[in-house]
């Protein structure tokens, strides 16, 4: 049969990805990129996480799905998957086209810092704080970090959302003081955050 397949390379350009048209049962067959460019961007540049099945339609074309197909949100990369009606022409039909998704990465967190005279030396509390700090991706639309910092009594350091940017939760760790204070009011301050 004068039929086509597709193969999807993941590593092409520069680790990319692209799709690459293939005929079958022709002699002389090759295989020459499938060129779709920016119609499905989702379906060539997914860096190494393209994986592909193909499945008849029946107006001719073909449902493909990318089971590898991966999101970024932040920092991170979130591999869900994706189906696409496509053509004969391997264009996207719009019954399927993909549609903007937004990142379910939300999340809210209250640090309870020990500020008590017990913890020492106070510049390692700050070199931790900036490390796990640096780790996530700060936004009003992604994470967002608030501390609290006890001893003797408790004091709020910052709400959520007071620093939406990286820089400026990074920059607020660095310049974080020490409560002190003789009792440790661990539980207080747990039932407070």
């Amino acid at each position: 049969c004068p039929c086509r397949l597709l193969v999807g390379a993941p590593w092409d350009g520069n680790g990319q990805g692209d799709i690459y048209k293939c005929g079958v049962g022709l002699q002389n067959s090759s295989c020459a990129k499938a060129n779709l460019g920016t119609t499905a961007p989702w379906l060539r540049s997914s860096a190494g996480h393209l994986g592909m099945t193909l499945v008849d339609s029946k107006d001719g074309g073909f449902v493909a799905c990318a089971p590898l197909w991966s999101q970024e949100c932040g920092t991170s990369l979130f591999s869900s998957g994706r189906c696409v009606q496509l053509n004969e022409e391997l264009q996207l039909t719009g019954t399927l086209a993909p549609t903007a998704q937004r990142c379910s990465t939300y999340m809210d967190i209250i640090l309870v810092l020990d500020g008590s005279n017990s913890i020492y030396p106070w510049e390692e509390v700050q070199a931790f704080l900036g490390n796990i700090l640096g780790r996530f991706f700060i936004g009003p639309e992604q994470t967002q970090v608030g501390v609290l910092q006890y001893g003797e009594r408790l004091v709020q350091e910052w709400a959520l959302g007071q620093h939406p940017t990286s820089q400026s939760l990074l920059e607020a760790a660095r310049n974080l003081t020490r409560q002190e204070g003789r009792e440790t009011r661990t539980a207080m301050a747990i039932r407070q955050a």
